[in-house]
């Protein structure tokens, strides 16, 4: 079972158990084998590459954790990034559009770069519900169209859309489909039958199981995809896709 979307860290407008060693107990405590992790704490920050090294190094010191490194391309070190997530085995690594300010229309140089280093690019479109924020601290969600767009435009780019709702996932789903390294992932899917509804639609294999904690509990995540749908299409979204796609990132 690999959970490919955990953070650890603080986030200001809720109290989390975000330490390394509480999020990787709540996750593997409902089955999690493997993690992919990355740092709530750079999310606000100026300069969020810093706060990769804490991945980093919980990634060497257990084997049950992959780093999905925070980059921002507007930074001027940010391509110097790309090369420290290829020599640390990072296979994924996480844009945050919305919270670092940058169109995904404009990010095609960007894109071939992380090509170029054969990573693999999830897009993160939603940290948090805009209902939960702040209101004086309130970030939209990126256009889900948009993530699709560029890989679209990118077709030899591995690219997850991370965070999008069960009803923006299914009304993208052709396009999803019809994209070779296209992926998205079940952190946002809730409701009754949404996970079975992108199944019906043809996405049992371009659906990754992510729990989002700590912001969200992981038995919750975890029962939905167990609960709604039979056992081998379980194995595919909890295990097998990814297992798939980060062989490209390896």
């Amino acid at each position: 079972m690999i959970d490919t979307c955990v953070w650890t860290g603080h986030w200001g407008s809720l109290a989390i158990p975000g330490t390394p060693s509480d999020v990787i107990d709540s996750v593997t405590a409902v089955g999690a084998t493997k993690i992919l992790l990355s740092p709530l704490n750079g999310v606000w920050a100026h300069n969020l590459h810093a706060a990769n090294a804490e991945v980093y190094a919980v990634a060497v010191t257990d084997e049950r954790v992959l780093a999905a490194p925070l980059l921002d391309p507007t930074l001027p070190s940010w391509t110097e990034q790309v090369q420290v997530a290829v020599d640390v085995g990072a296979p994924l690594v996480r844009w945050l559009p919305a919270y670092s300010g940058f169109a995904l229309e404009s990010a095609d140089g960007w894109a071939r770069i992380v090509t170029d280093a054969q990573r693999i690019l999830w897009v993160q479109t939603r940290l948090e519900d805009p209902r939960r924020q702040h209101p004086l601290g309130v970030v939209p969600d990126v256009d889900a169209a948009a993530v699709i767009d560029l890989a679209r435009r990118h077709p030899d780019l591995a690219v997850v859309l991370g965070g999008a709702t069960w009803k923006t996932v299914l009304d993208l789903a052709p396009a999803i489909l019809s994209l070779p390294y296209c992926y998205a992932d079940t952190s946002m899917v809730d409701g009754v039958d949404s996970a079975l509804r992108l199944v019906d639609a043809g996405l049992a294999t371009r659906l990754l199981y992510g729990s989002h904690a700590p912001l969200f509990m992981p038995l919750g995540a975890m029962a939905r995809i167990v609960f709604d749908l039979d056992d081998e299409t379980a194995h595919l979204i909890l295990h097998e896709n990814a297992n798939t796609l980060l062989d490209r990132g390896r």
